[in-house]
């Protein structure tokens, strides 16, 4: 018994250790960006995530991402990356962003503010697209021909029409500093709890499904991520009206924000 309790300190101690050096060591996301630091245009989303804790061993947290940049003639290129292992820190943060852009560059302005595929540097950009209307009137948006790749890359086909609507809510939430998630209160349009996610990203979606310990892992991570929605709103995708947020312990609001330098439609 003596054995087995000094084994457990020093198995905690190296966990606590490991711990510590983990988050400050510079993110996956950070390396990326400093890579990437000669080009003007690049986005990155939050492809997949896996985690392993145990209670006395070291515990894992991974992440893959989608970088998309922009090659000749604006044409976007696509990289999917392997698994990068990262800190709890970071994991927790993030832990509601499957399918989200973590870091964008848009006219060579850097930004670390958590969008909706696409919303950073594209959708709303008159130089990828314009709004047109349906039959009930209401505008959504549009990729011209050359670029209606767009749409799968960023996986918008699982996600529904960008209604202009819920295009001014995000710019709303994003010059304030918050995550923008779409959707009605209790369901996210986009995001690791959106059925558009679920769909786009099955992988992931099956490690929840078929992994209890994995669930309660990403769900507990939501709860406790500094990047959560302590207070605000989550705006409807068809409706610029923004509504009470009933969830506030699940989705998160950015750090930081910036405004646009170039025209977008309608901001």
């Amino acid at each position: 018994m003596k054995k087995l309790i000094i084994a457990s300190l020093i198995s905690l101690l190296f966990y606590s250790c490991t711990s510590n050096e983990n988050r400050f060591r510079k993110s996956p996301v950070d390396q990326m960006i400093i890579e990437m630091s000669d080009l003007n245009d690049f986005t990155i989303i939050l492809e997949d995530m896996d985690a392993e804790e145990h209670l006395f061993t070291q515990n894992f947290y991974r992440h893959k991402y989608k970088v998309i940049t922009l090659g000749a003639d604006s044409i976007p290129q696509v990289k999917k990356t392997d698994w990068y292992d990262v800190s709890q820190d970071f994991f927790q943060l993030h832990s509601g962003d499957i399918g989200m852009e973590i870091a964008s560059k848009v006219d060579g302005k850097l930004s670390k503010q958590v969008s909706p595929p696409g919303y950073s540097g594209y959708v709303g950009n008159e130089r990828y697209g314009h709004w047109q209307r349906d039959n009930s009137g209401q505008s959504f948006w549009v990729f011209y021909g050359q670029y209606a790749m767009m749409r799968s890359i960023f996986n918008m086909g699982y996600y529904g029409r960008v209604y202009r609507s819920g295009y001014y809510d995000y710019t709303s939430h994003y010059r304030s500093g918050r995550n923008y998630y779409g959707g009605s209160v209790g369901t996210p349009k986009y995001g690791t709890y959106s059925s558009g996610a679920q769909k786009a990203n099955p992988t992931f979606s099956n490690r929840m499904s078929s992994s209890s310990g994995f669930k309660n892992t990403v769900n507990r991570s939501v709860s406790r991520s500094p990047a959560r929605y302590s207070a605000g709103s989550r705006a409807s995708s068809t409706s610029s009206s923004s509504r009470s947020n009933s969830s506030s312990s699940r989705y998160g609001s950015g750090s930081s924000s910036r405004s646009r330098s170039y025209s977008r439609g309608g901001k």
